[in-house]
């Protein structure tokens, strides 16, 4: 058995800057673990230290019981595909895929040749193998990466956005073909990716960072539905969470979100986390699946916690649509703009919109912590 263990993982730059702040988190044995997050925030960063491309400032890399934070990439035993593939141009196809084998050594001939071979089927590359990488286009370069980690007998597997030069056809292959990978190995990876959807789909949990730090990791639907802060809450879901900046009033005994264009009545189980921030600023997120259109017909149903408005205008887009809606609060009209997926027949309906108050989300506004799950 294989883990990954990374503790308190620093690493500044010769510049001072720091591109991965005390980060830990481990990965267990066959275990898939996707990190996420915008460009800069040192996912890249922190599997370059785990591979031993990058040495660590602070902080201990474990893979199981051996630390290897002084111990050269080449004698760690991972198996790393990168963005650009890094195929080398001067050699052929069975050339790049024996590679890493040579290069390991403790392999005969007849053992590369046999697994260069059954690594080159399993990606439907075998007809390519006298190839140089010039000759090949960019899915069957990234293949000939695939197939050369699935080659080895590696203790950890890493991939830095090996899909993110591939169009969306080939993207959707390629993750086919990672997940037969992982499969056949079953070994702890550490997959990096920009892409939310895609680590969603790959990984058994997803870690997402921001600004060198680890921000929170669980399951995709821990960090759906029980984000620690505004940032998890906002970067993964699509349609977006929807935000509006609120005030927590109390009313006897009832605490509601006063957001302006809405108020709305909490659920009491609420109130033990919540009432400290009673007269506070918040942040209300509400996901675009926690809000509905009642089914009945017309629209004059009464319903608790519902917005009503009229619907002005809808975007399509390929995640979702995003609903203009016209609200009325009392003597105050504004326009509100929630991310929901409508049908375009409610276009110039006043139509009540009903929110699903137990999946709702308060954030405090200065720390950004999660009310409910920070």
């Amino acid at each position: 058995m294989t883990e990954i263990f990374v503790r308190q993982l620093l690493k500044r730059f010769d510049n001072g800057k720091i591109g991965v702040n005390e980060v830990s988190f481990e990965v267990n044995d066959g275990e898939f673990v996707a990190l996420v997050g915008p460009s800069g925030c040192g996912k890249t960063t922190t599997l370059r230290l785990i591979a031993g491309l990058e040495p660590a400032t602070s902080g201990e890399i474990r893979f199981g019981d051996r630390r290897v934070n002084d111990i050269r990439p080449r004698d760690r035993n991972v198996a790393m595909v990168f963005q650009d593939y890094a195929v080398f141009p001067h050699l052929t196809v069975s050339e790049n895929i024996a590679y890493g084998l040579r290069a390991r050594g403790g392999y005969t001939r007849e053992d590369i040749n046999g697994r260069v071979l059954k690594a080159a089927k399993m990606f439907r590359i075998d007809s390519l193998l006298k190839r140089k990488p010039r000759q090949l286009s960019g899915g069957e370069r990234q293949r000939v990466a695939l197939a050369r980690a699935v080659a080895r007998d590696a203790d950890v597997y890493l991939f830095d956005e090996p899909l993110s030069n591939l169009d969306a056809q080939l993207r959707h292959q390629a993750r086919e073909d990672i997940m037969m990978l992982h499969e056949q190995k079953r070994k702890p990876t550490v997959y990096v990716t920009h892409d939310q959807s895609e680590a969603m789909a790959l990984g058994n949990r997803i870690a997402v960072m921001r600004a060198g730090k680890l921000e929170q990791i669980g399951t995709g639907q821990d960090l759906y539905s029980r984000p620690a802060n505004l940032f998890v809450a906002f970067f993964i879901g699509a349609p977006s969470i929807n935000l509006f900046d609120g005030m927590l009033i109390a009313d006897g005994t009832s605490i509601y979100a006063d957001c302006g264009v809405f108020k709305v009545l909490l659920p009491g189980s609420f109130t033990q986390k919540i009432g400290a921030h009673v007269g506070k600023p918040i942040k209300v997120g509400i996901r675009p699946e926690d809000m509905h259109v009642p089914k009945q017909a017309p629209f004059d149903v009464t319903e608790d916690n519902t917005i009503k408005g009229i619907l002005n205008e809808i975007e399509p887009s390929a995640t979702g649509s995003i609903a203009y809606l016209s609200t009325v609060e009392g003597d105050r009209d504004y326009v509100a703009t929630f991310r929901i997926r409508l049908p375009a027949s409610y276009i110039g309906k006043e139509i009540p919109l009903g929110i699903n108050m137990e999946k709702i989300h308060l954030f405090d506004v200065e720390s950004e912590r999660s009310l409910l799950y920070g």
